[in-house]
């Protein structure tokens, strides 16, 4: 799964050499993301920075580099964030206590399971080793929960599967769960083999959606050539997710793990181009 890291404003302040040496280990496409501890971490960071490299340039360097982090890079999981300003180490520590990040890197070195500092960060870490594949049950929770940022990270969310058919329990499940994590105005393109009825699969989302009644949300439909579709993914503008079976789920038993992979940017790239235009069959606005 993504792996959540808190990372202590101080500890990527001291130099830019320090913070690009933590920084460049997340995002998506690392199968890491930083936590939004608290949701205004990057000023925090800013105020860090400016108090110990005044006057250098690598406090304008970092500047710059906090300015085009992207949100996509942060895991926001409406952690409540109280007393960072005034003593982050202590509320991270209180955070981690009550809800365990993956790990937590501290400016100083803190005498609690899961912390570690600047030095420690490298691969060799478990918290730092690849973390791009996974086995996953095939139960519709933790299908979407393993692929949840990517779902909720931006505003354009593509699902692939050559098969998919809201009409069947096994894929409808895992549906519900993916839209639900999706934001309030986000566009959900949804692609499919051409094999089936274009009135069938309209008709089978349109009664699902009946039942759950989502609003804020636009579903575009497309029908691709049933022979040029192999691949499972779930995509947005942030990266992407593959399942080497599908995105159905499995209430028999008889396949009951998926490998899902993270794309990588150039694989993302090609893929995102490849299920893009406007030729769907139909819109649905919610």
């Amino acid at each position: 799964m993504f792996k959540e890291i808190a990372i202590d404003p101080a500890a990527v302040a001291a130099s830019y050499l320090q913070f690009n040496h933590i920084i460049d280990r997340f995002g998506v496409p690392e199968g890491r993301l930083i936590a939004a501890f608290p949701s205004k971490w990057k000023r925090l960071v800013y105020e860090a920075a400016s108090a110990q490299l005044k006057g250098h340039l690598d406090l304008k360097r970092i500047e710059e580099r906090l300015r085009i982090l992207p949100a996509t890079a942060f895991l926001a999981r409406e952690r409540p964030g109280q007393g960072c300003a005034e003593d982050w180490v202590r509320a991270a520590i209180d955070e981690h206590r009550r809800l365990p990040f993956e790990a937590v890197i501290s400016a100083a070195a803190v005498g609690e399971a899961g912390f570690l500092q600047p030095d420690d960060v490298s691969t060799e870490h478990p918290s730092f080793v690849t973390n791009r594949q996974w086995h996953v049950k095939r139960d519709a929770v933790l299908m979407a929960n393993c692929c949840g940022p990517v779902l909720s990270s931006s505003l354009h969310v593509k699902l692939i599967d050559p098969h998919f058919d809201a009409r069947a329990p096994r894929f409808k499940r895992p549906f519900l769960e993916f839209i639900r994590r999706a934001r309030p105005g986000t566009t959900i393109d949804i692609f499919r083999g051409d094999h089936m009825d274009r009135v069938y699969f309209v008709t089978g989302i349109e009664r699902v959606l009946n039942e759950w009644k989502p609003s804020d949300i636009v579903i575009r439909l497309f029908l691709r050539p049933q022979g040029s579709m192999h691949n499972r993914f779930i995509m947005s503008s942030a990266g992407g997710v593959s399942f080497h079976i599908g995105l159905d789920d499995d209430a028999t038993g008889e396949r009951p793990e998926d490998i899902v992979t993270i794309l990588q940017a150039d694989v993302w790239s090609r893929e995102w181009n490849a299920y893009s235009g406007n030729d769907f069959v139909k819109q649905l606005n919610l």
